[in-house]
């Protein structure tokens, strides 16, 4: 009761079929996971929630940073964040709470992104080219992760993280 703290786990299950990584935004000021399943069954996703991992942006009682694990990674069945080149079946889909064509990604949500990033990329051997923005994507008609996320800082920090041998 009343804690203040989180703490981040990443699970993880014995699968071959996970190749890239891609790094989304919500493009909303606020969310957490229930709020945002609730947007893609609206949208017409009927299995609800498109992304494998949400991390929150400290809004709607969730932590800054926090890590919250989608029932789709739970079950590891394919994601529904891009359709573009095949990537909802063959890549791990994260979500960053947040609308980053107007501002950038808080330190906690960065940091957060790159321990996970890291973890789940040396656990299934994705290599750091295979980790992407979403706009990035062959066929892809979209500026997500947004304007202002600062992608070539977070893939120095993804590159020092994996490198760590703490990682």
């Amino acid at each position: 009761p009343h804690q203040t703290r989180y703490k981040n786990i990443v699970p993880v299950y014995r699968n071959d079929r996970w190749r890239y990584i891609l790094v989304h935004h919500t493009a909303g000021k606020v969310g957490k996971a229930l709020l945002v399943d609730r947007i893609h069954r609206d949208r017409g996703f009927e299995e609800g929630l498109g992304y494998h991992f949400l991390i929150d942006n400290g809004s709607l009682g969730k932590g800054d940073g926090q890590v919250e694990v989608a029932p789709r990674w739970i079950r590891q069945e394919q994601g529904a964040h891009c359709k573009a080149s095949n990537m909802n079946v063959q890549s791990i889909g994260i979500g960053l709470v947040g609308n980053f064509n107007n501002r950038k990604p808080s330190a906690p949500q960065m940091n957060s992104l790159v321990q996970l990033v890291s973890t789940l990329g040396a656990y299934y051997q994705i290599p750091l080219s295979n980790v992407l923005p979403h706009r990035l994507v062959p066929g892809a008609r979209t500026d997500c992760p947004g304007n202002l996320f600062p992608w070539k800082r977070f893939q120095l920090s993804l590159k020092q993280a994996m490198t760590s041998p703490y990682c």
